[in-house]
């Protein structure tokens, strides 16, 4: 049985915690001038009913400013526990590590161990690790409310060096984004940074800049900062270092992959509550101590959330329901897929569009997905993974294909052989369903205007035919590893061309329910410009799976986009009405996906916009899918995944864990241990269900099972995906729709509403 840790530490009071505190009026101005000037001695928080704010004094001699004063007692007042915790973590690593942060509390490792080291790199470039503290609740079964402190470790890559010593260096800020250093409130942290614009030419000592902040048409090289991204870092060891970057890189690589192993992470954070614990003695206010708990473990059977392992979902193989598994690879290959004897048409035409040098290999690759490749076995009973070809799995018949070849791998080439293709099924009177596009690894660099697979994938749609493209990369691969991409490819495959490979077996309800996502994505190539547009999305699905539909607003300025995208959303519900002819007494459960936290007055505006379509019986759940969040859980009874050392997966969680943090709260692990792809990927991280309080149906744990069910439930991959596909299909869309706009000619009405449209075309 599984044995979990969360890093999650309760907190207490230990001493007298009755305190005078100060009182006043509240204005945010005074609010900001008042931690500004006394925050490394009071605690401020805003009082909201009675618009005031109090004061704490947190260290000996401090007495409260507020003109009205009063005693409190702390252990009744949680709330202020927070700010208290957090000043004094400030207060206990001030002057020992370096602080960029004071919510959440983030506290730099130390320079020396830093990751990056080289005698030639200058002591300004650096990756180091950090730590996070958040004070977070949980709320047991009990209704007893959990008050803690979650400890996680981050990474940080740094560059203190400003643009002018990096161009004596070699390094080119030409294109990229520059910051500049504003003084922090709190003396106490590192300086903040201030994205200002990006470099379009460089003038002596002037850097001159595009897409700026009010104010910033140019900023003096000394005064401005690259960003610290992964690839700008990187580039500048690279140009620094020359033939000794890659070693240095590679190194610090194997560093940061330890740093996020579950044994790393969970020794670093133990480590830092011991030393917080036993050696510096946290105190709230003078005279009242910080009690640190042990992170809860599910030993502690009293104080630790309610946990579950959810089972596989179980899948459907047939409109009777009689064929099921819970497994898709071993469902599709025993029973066929979902619509076998519906689906039309069966036999398919195939254009091939690849480079004309490597035809060859594209054909030999064409031929063995087709048909399958039977003697290539794997494992101790050597299955053939990919035995019986996507003909044979989906139950079609012999396709026709045709190759139509590029010069070379230029988009303009690829978008002649395109149209040759098009060409010809317009001449001879046919249609083709699916197009198979050859492309290369590097085309990922390229933009969209350039990109060979955008221009192929941007004339095809607008003939509403689907494009699958396989890298050439692939093709390469042993016969060993390409069933495992063959697996993948067949799959979005057929559910580009329309087929169902499997749906969910629903449990059956009273009400009529959809599960919708929510996600959105900005079309400007702006960062800082205050004409930045945003195109919503939205993704709809019945219980069961069926992917009903997916729509998106018109391209609107942010201001504008939650109107828009409302008008979107009863667009999408009243087609599903119409189609499943819902009468307006009929029970119906809207449950929402969401990319991002809904506020009050978007999830107020939502329930208006149903509301105007005459239902007298529905209820909404809310659900923020957040991905970021400070959680970890470990479970020590995990020794790792894998044959021989180093084993992937070390203490990381499995595929199905919840834990439910409260009513409104739960963690659910939707890509564990096993679904890991190496041993350096570290550790699985869980996702963050999260419930707004405006949500009229309020079962976390089945909502919390039902987003997973979705996560294993994609018609992209076989492997489950780490976010259900309410959310991920909406990423995807938003992805290639990005590819698309920036190709010239591209017409964004060709998928809203082409035929195309209606169909998975971005899997």
């Amino acid at each position: 049985m599984s044995r979990y840790t969360l890093n999650f530490a309760p907190i207490e009071l230990a001493g007298n915690p009755e305190i005078l505190v100060g009182r006043q009026s509240y204005s945010a101005d005074r609010l900001h001038e008042l931690r500004r000037e006394f925050g490394g001695t009071h605690v401020f928080q805003r009082m909201s009913i009675e618009d005031a704010i109090l004061d704490i004094p947190v260290v000996a001699g401090a007495k409260p400013i507020g003109n009205l004063q009063e005693l409190i007692d702390l252990r009744r007042t949680q709330g202020f526990w927070s700010a208290l915790l957090s000043a004094a973590l400030l207060r206990a690593f001030a002057g020992q590590r370096d602080l960029t942060s004071s919510w959440p509390v983030t506290v730099l490792g130390s320079a020396s161990r830093g990751l990056v080291q080289h005698q030639k790199l200058p002591s300004w470039i650096q990756k180091r690790t950090a730590l996070e503290f958040e004070t977070r609740s949980i709320y047991l079964s009990t209704g007893k409310r959990v008050l803690g402190v979650v400890c996680e470790t981050k990474l940080r890559n740094i560059i203190d060096g400003s643009c002018a010593e990096l161009m004596k260096l070699g390094v080119p800020v030409m294109g990229r984004y520059v910051q500049i250093e504003r003084e922090p409130d709190d003396d106490r942290l590192l300086p903040r940074r201030k994205l200002v614009g990006r470099v379009t030419r460089v003038n002596g000592d002037t850097l001159v800049l595009e897409d700026h902040a009010p104010g910033f048409e140019t900023v003096h090289a000394s005064e401005a900062f690259l960003e610290a991204r992964r690839e700008i870092f990187d580039d500048c060891i690279q140009r620094i270092l020359g033939r000794d970057a890659a070693s240095v890189l590679n190194q610090a690589e194997a560093s940061a992959n330890a740093a996020h192993s579950g044994p790393q992470r969970k020794r670093a954070v133990e480590d830092t509550l011991t030393y917080l614990r036993d050696r510096v003695a946290l105190e709230a206010v003078p005279g009242v101590g910080i009690v640190l708990g042990k992170l809860l473990s599910s030993d502690q059977k009293e104080i630790f959330p309610a946990t579950e392992v959810m089972p596989r979902p179980t899948l459907v193989f047939d409109p009777s329901g009689s064929r099921k598994d819970d497994r898709n690879e071993r469902g599709i290959k025993k029973n066929g897929p979902y619509d076998q004897r519906t689906f039309s048409p069966k036999k398919l035409n195939i254009a091939v569009i690849c480079q004309a040098k490597h035809e060859g290999q594209v054909d030999r690759f064409v031929a063995k997905f087709l048909d399958g490749m039977p003697n290539v076995t794997s494992g101790q009973n050597n299955v053939a993974r990919y035995g019986d070809g996507f003909i044979r799995r989906f139950h079609l018949e012999k396709p026709s294909v045709t190759f139509f070849t590029a010069r070379s791998s230029s988009a303009e080439d690829y978008a002649a052989a395109s149209r040759e293709a098009l060409a010809l099924a317009a001449d001879n009177g046919f249609k083709w369903h699916i197009a198979l596009v050859q492309v290369e690894e590097e085309f990922k660099a390229f933009d969209g205007s350039s990109n060979p697979y955008y221009a192929t994938k941007s004339i095809f749609l607008k003939r509403d035919v689907a494009v699958q493209s396989v890298r050439l990369e692939t093709m390469t691969q042993s016969d060993q590893q390409l069933v495992f991409s063959m697996n993948h490819m067949s799959l979005a495959t057929y559910a580009k061309i329309g087929g169902t490979p499997w749906l969910l077996a629903a449990q059956q309800t009273v009400a009529h329910e959809l599960v919708i996502g929510l996600g959105s994505h900005s079309v400007a190539g702006s960062r800082l410009g205050a004409h930045r547009r945003y195109v919503g999305i939205t993704t709809v699905f019945s219980s069961d799976g069926s992917y009903l539909l997916s729509d998106r607003t018109a391209v609107v300025p942010y201001d504008r986009y939650s109107d828009a995208l409302y008008e979107t959303l009863k667009r999408s519900i009243t087609t599903v009405r119409k189609q499943d002819n819902w009468r307006s007494t009929d029970k119906v459960r809207l449950v929402f996906h969401m990319f991002k936290p809904p506020k009050d007055i978007e999830a107020e505006a939502i329930k208006k916009t149903v509301d105007a379509l005459g239902l007298e019986d529905v209820t909404f759940a809310f659900v923020h899918v957040a991905p970021s969040h400070p959680y970890v859980i470990f479970d020590n009874t995990q020794k790792g995944i894998g044959y021989r050392d180093p084993k992937k997966g070390v203490l990381g969680p499995s595929r199905g864990l919840h834990v439910k943090l409260g009513d409104y709260e739960s963690l659910v692990v939707f890509s564990g241990a096993s679904e890991l792809k190496q041993a350096t990927d570290g550790m699985p991280r869980p996702c963050l269900l999260k419930l707004h309080r405006l949500s009229t149906f309020k079962d976390m744990t089945y909502l919390a099972r039902q987003a997973f069910e979705f996560a294993g439930h994609s018609w992209r991959v076989l492997s489950p995906e780490p976010f259900p596909i309410t959310i991920r299909y909406s990423d995807l869309i938003a992805e290639r729709l990005t590819g698309l706009e920036s190709v010239p000619g591209w017409d964004s009405e060709a998928v809203q509403f082409g035929q195309i449209g209606k169909t998975l075309w971005f899997l």
